[in-house]
């Protein structure tokens, strides 16, 4: 799981008129998670149910919020030995997304999570240009999620589903400018991401796959955020407003059998907004 962010990208849409705004959470309804280099300022208790995230960015690298479910009896301490010992991720803890990375200064789209009771870790496995994941920098948190009673921050309804799969992402509907609120479903056999990124001016997909094998020098696009590792069946809603431009959607995360990253198995897509 340290790959799966290298870059961070892309996606997103919908077919709604880019003159439709959908409607938002209430700004009182949204937990708000503040990253720097490397921390989380975030509340350590929750409560159970539909979760708005949004990360704001304070750090000078990209940052994102990876929540996963522990199983009962183990901590966030204990996901972070397991990573370092090596191996696959383990098997006690569940991928339950949350927003993926955004640049530095700038704030993440909203993404709803469904939280059952429990214990989460909150990570963030982008790796530095120096190549070592923000987890082993110290860069995660333990949250603990109590029973109760949590209403839906927006009784919006998704109108559109992104469905990943293995290896790739799958939608009805043309990505459209405009304000969008998104479903974003796992109907694979092993955990992706959505990470969303929009090209600068003259530069292609094959120009951000490179620069995220080195992370040398600026990045060749803007990354504007989506949705962090969810396991399969899992599923986010994600709130994004996209403006004209070129976009790439990929994940990153290493593949189960081979540990490639998914985008080397095809994993990426990329698309014109006008």
């Amino acid at each position: 799981m340290f790959l799966v962010c290298a870059s961070l990208l892309l996606a997103t849409a919908l077919a709604t008129s880019p003159k439709t705004a959908r409607p938002r959470p209430h700004a009182d309804d949204v937990v708000k998670v503040v990253t720097a280099d490397f921390r989380f300022d975030m509340p350590p208790t929750l409560t159970a149910g539909p979760t708005t995230f949004q990360v704001v960015n304070r750090g000078k690298e990209v940052h994102q919020l990876y929540l996963a479910r522990l199983a009962e009896g183990k901590r966030a301490a204990d996901f972070v030995n397991a990573l370092k010992a090596g191996g696959p991720p383990p098997s006690w803890a569940t991928d339950v997304g949350g927003p993926n990375g955004v640049d530095p200064g700038t704030s993440s789209p909203l993404a709803t999570v469904q939280l059952a009771p429990g214990h989460y870790a909150a990570l963030c496995v982008i790796p530095s240009p120096d190549g070592v994941p923000h987890i082993m920098k110290g860069m995660f948190a333990e949250v603990a999620v109590t029973p109760g009673i949590r209403t839906a921050s927006s009784s919006a309804k998704p109108d559109l589903t992104i469905s990943l799969v293995d290896y790739g992402y799958s939608f009805a509907t043309p990505l459209t400018a405009g304000s969008h609120r998104i479903r974003v479903r796992n109907d694979g056999k092993q955990s992706h991401e959505l990470e969303i990124a929009r090209l600068l001016p003259g530069k292609t997909p094959a120009d951000l796959a490179a620069w995220a094998e080195k992370m040398a020098g600026p990045p060749p696009a803007h990354f504007v955020g989506g949705i962090s590792p969810i396991a399969p069946g899992q599923s986010n809603d994600l709130s994004l407003t996209l403006t004209p431009g070129h976009y790439v959607m990929l994940c990153f995360l290493p593949d189960a059998k081979d540990k490639k990253p998914h985008t080397a198995h095809g994993m990426v897509h990329d698309f014109v907004v006008k």
